[in-house]
């Protein structure tokens, strides 16, 4: 029988899969064994089938028969943007390894894999040698397959890491539901990262959104990491760190800096629902092999250690489930959601810019392996010499906005449908009925870019515009300056309710306070309902609630 081979495999790395030829592998590796199952959960904005591989044995091919059969379910997202495509050209030859040879044969008794390995089709077909095209000046950019790569954003213009909180594009909407359905314990999203000049081939991250509320969570994620960092040292020879930039580029010792805790980034978005997360940055001044070679070592190693510690993950998934739900069930104004992690200044026209900025705890020191000082200065790559160095780390965030988690919330109806896209469950007043809630009085209102959110897609075969180059704005945000106040008043029958006591109770919390950096209001989703001056139109309820009963 004829080799199965990825498009990058078979041109010898000087191409990148197609989605064409992503689902005819798919198909293909369907065909040859029963160890994997087709599964589509939607379509891309331009009508392409977005595809997941179900990989499994005992025929473990639906959610139900996973919980069922107790297997801890690792769900993979690759080429999410799909510039960065080692993540797809790797699940898809770690697909074929765990199935049509004896890789995957015991770990595949305690796992249900559920793979994506194109998440964003309509910008992966949209490929140019010009797309991230390396520029070392700018820090930006990677050495490309001959062939070219797709573009960050989707076909329509939306950036999928930015989208997870405001859910405009479809392919956000369905990927919610999927994962809804699923319900995985561990989530490993597919990256590819420039930036400042360092040594290691692949940079890791987990959420760090609210870390104080999720302090186990966190603890058991990033000792996971470290673990398997280790692992893919020992048995592959990659060196991986924490993902990150050097504070003041161009000098490793200013500190180690992260990207900012919000939540519209899919990490931060599913820390906030306690579950495990990673993210792997491939490193994009490697080569185009290297990336491929290094993404398919973590993705095994992560699923090796997911196997032989699958008993504890899940543990730790179900306690923090069952805390976020406490939450709900027994309010306590001492345990506090961060929602706002932005520092606000104005720019030379008044306007408003927000900073996001990460601390270094005293004792949290990163050991970076880059290059000597003249090289990093120089921005060259490789360095001349390689050098370790000690600098802060930067990766604790300090919310400028906390609130506690109240019993519930009481919503206009208007937001019935995006509650519903979050999995957020809610009932209906079927009458009016009086409630004691605090309320916000809106005091001011403005208005602020939001960078790389969405763009304005080139025409097929032209490339797209360096980050750098400062692309037009496309995207704004809301903010808004409010005033609590405590009143009792009847809300009428149709008025939303919306208890925090449920698995996405946290969530909540963060997506309907007004002052939240990454909420419904901040994406401008209840502008047509707030005036300066008038309350805002989210209560939250003092009186006990209960959410409506329904099967997880």
């Amino acid at each position: 029988m004829t080799e199965l081979l990825t498009r990058a495999e078979a041109s010898n790395y000087k191409e990148t899969s197609r989605h064409a030829d992503v689902l005819a592998f798919v198909d293909e590796l369907c065909r040859r064994t029963k160890l994997v199952k087709r599964v589509d959960f939607g379509q891309s904005g331009e009508g392409q089938p977005l595809a997941a591989l179900i990989v499994s044995d005992r025929n473990c091919f639906t959610p139900e028969l996973a919980r069922r059969q107790k297997k801890l379910v690792v769900m993979i997202e690759a080429n999410i943007h799909a510039g960065e495509v080692e993540g797809k050209e790797a699940v898809l030859a770690l697909a074929r390894d765990l199935t049509l040879t004896k890789l995957g044969q015991k770990l595949l008794d305690r796992l249900c894999l559920v793979l994506i390995p194109n998440f964003n089709p309509d910008g992966n077909d949209r490929i140019s040698p010009n797309n991230r095209k390396l520029d070392l000046k700018t820090l930006e950019g990677q050495v490309n397959p001959e062939g070219g790569v797709g573009m960050r954003y989707t076909g329509e213009g939306w950036n999928l890491n930015r989208d997870s909180m405001k859910q405009e594009a479809p392919e956000t909407r369905n990927l919610a539901k999927f994962y809804q359905s699923w319900w995985p314990d561990v989530f490993i999203d597919c990256h590819t990262t420039d930036g400042s000049i360092h040594a290691f081939d692949l940079t890791y991250d987990t959420s760090h959104s609210n870390e104080p509320l999720f302090s186990e969570l966190r603890e058991f994620n990033r000792e996971m990491l470290e673990r398997v960092s280790k692992a893919v040292k020992t048995r592959h020879g990659f060196d991986s760190f924490w993902y990150g930039n050097y504070k003041e580029e161009g000098n490793p010792v200013s500190g180690w800096h992260t990207y900012p805790a919000l939540p519209r980034f899919g990490s931060h978005y599913r820390g906030l629902l306690g579950r495990i997360d990673v993210l792997l940055e491939t490193y994009s001044y490697i080569d185009f092999p290297r990336r491929c070679a290094v993404m398919r070592a973590w993705l095994l190693e992560l699923i090796r250690d997911a196997a032989k510690n699958a008993t504890a993950y899940r543990a730790m998934t179900q306690a923090e489930e069952e805390r976020i739900i406490s939450r709900g069930e027994s309010p306590d104004v001492r345990a506090l959601v961060g929602i706002n992690y932005g520092v606000a200044t104005r720019d030379d026209k008044g306007a408003l810019v927000f900073e996001y900025p990460a601390y270094a705890k005293p004792d949290d020191v990163a050991h970076i392996l880059a290059f000597d000082e003249a090289s990093i200065t120089a921005r060259r790559y490789p360095g001349k010499r390689r050098r370790a160095y000690l600098t802060p780390h930067h990766r604790t965030f300090v919310p400028t906005q906390a609130v506690s988690t109240p019993a519930a919330y009481l919503a206009p109806a208007e937001l019935a449908s995006r509650l519903e896209g979050h999995g957020i469950r809610f009932e209906r007043l079927d009458a009016p009925r009086r409630f004691t809630v605090d309320s916000y009085r809106v005091a001011r209102r403005e208005e602020t870019f939001s960078p790389d959110v969405a763009t304005n897609v080139p025409p097929p075969g032209q490339s797209e515009v360096p980050l750098s180059q400062k692309p037009k704005p496309v995207r704004f945000e809301t903010v808004l300056t409010v005033a609590p106040e405590r009143t009792t008043r009847e809300f009428p029958a149709g008025t939303l309710l919306v208890p925090t006591a449920q698995r996405t109770g946290t969530l909540a919390v963060y997506l309907l306070e007004p002052h939240s950096d990454d909420g419904f209001c901040r994406w401008q989703f209840l502008d047509g309902l707030i005036q300066v001056g008038e309350l805002y139109p989210v209560h939250r309820v003092v009186d006990s609630a209960h959410a409506p009963k329904k099967a997880e």
